[in-house]
């Protein structure tokens, strides 16, 4: 019987490589940039990925990566439209669906099976073997590495590229409300970003996803006099709040405190960036 991770199964996954003594058994269908990181292998492992000339041109395999695995004794295999994620180590193995990229790693919400059981993890290494039958040599990744073309697509949900963005400073008279926590943002805020103004009939309810943690949390538009305020529970003053649209009603968000490494360049950007909009009092953009 094997048992679900879903906290952090590339932790999981790369522990497992970097403590295996013997060759392991991976076939993972696209390697991100930092791939080679996330899969510590060791030498002579086989790794089957789809290194198609498609999916490197395509920014979704890095053969740069493959060629730092190759240098360390792994033999690189390529098998086009691979959409498999198994993995077989010395006594463990994990099948799901994790991708060795940054991407799975640090946003998306991933799933494996961790397995124990020598049946199943002698399958997932005969499953690997039956797919290992091109592989590359180091004229192969090299070629394919002036292919490559970096992704020029979206993060699903929580991408600031695609959705509409307002990033704002979050001030002093913000703590108020209930919670102390209740953002103001500005009208010209609430109508380039929300549709919503003081004459709205019906404020709606948004459902709001951290884009840091991935906790979801239900805030109605509130009205006030002169105002419309929103509970963000993380924001304090001197932080910056950024939200994007993702959906109908729907939005992710993300509290930039002055420690956190973008928070200068992202000041940056919001003092920097003309907004017709404004006029005095706090900075925000809408982009």
């Amino acid at each position: 019987m094997g048992n679900l991770v879903t906290q952090s199964p590339w932790a999981a996954i790369s522990a497992a490589a970097r403590r295996s003594k013997q060759p392991s058994r991976v076939a993972v269908a696209y390697m991100g940039q930092k791939g080679d990181a996330l899969l510590p292998l060791a030498s002579d492992s086989r790794l089957v990925v789809d290194a198609s000339l498609s999916s490197v041109r395509g920014g979704i395999t890095h053969p740069g990566a493959l060629l730092k695995l190759r240098r360390r004794g792994v033999r690189i295999f390529s098998s086009p439209l691979l959409h498999a994620k198994v993995f077989a180590f010395d006594t463990v193995g994990f099948v799901g669906s994790t991708n060795a990229s940054t991407r799975s790693r640090d946003h998306l919400n991933e799933a494996v099976v961790r397995v124990k059981d020598a049946p199943t993890l002698a399958e997932i290494r005969k499953y690997v073997d039956g797919l290992a039958g091109d592989e590359l040599t180091k004229s192969d990744l090299e070629w394919l590495r002036k292919q490559y073309s970096p992704p020029n697509f979206s993060l699903p949900e929580i991408s600031d590229k695609g959705h509409r963005r307002l990033l704002m400073q979050v001030m002093k008279s913000d703590q108020q409300g209930y919670s102390g926590h209740q953002v103001q943002p500005p009208s010209g805020a609430w109508a380039e970003l929300f549709n919503l103004n003081l004459r709205t009939a019906r404020l709606p309810t948004l459902k709001l996803r951290n884009a840091d943690t991935g906790n979801i949390i239900t805030r109605r538009v509130v009205r006030h006099a002169l105002v419309m305020t929103l509970d963000i529970p993380e924001a304090v003053p001197g932080s910056l709040l950024e939200i994007w649209e993702v959906g109908k009603n729907r939005f992710n968000y993300r509290v930039v405190m002055p420690t956190d490494r973008d928070f200068k360049q992202l000041d940056r950007e919001v003092r920097r960036t003309p907004n017709p909009l404004w006029h005095s009092g706090r900075r925000w953009i809408v982009s």
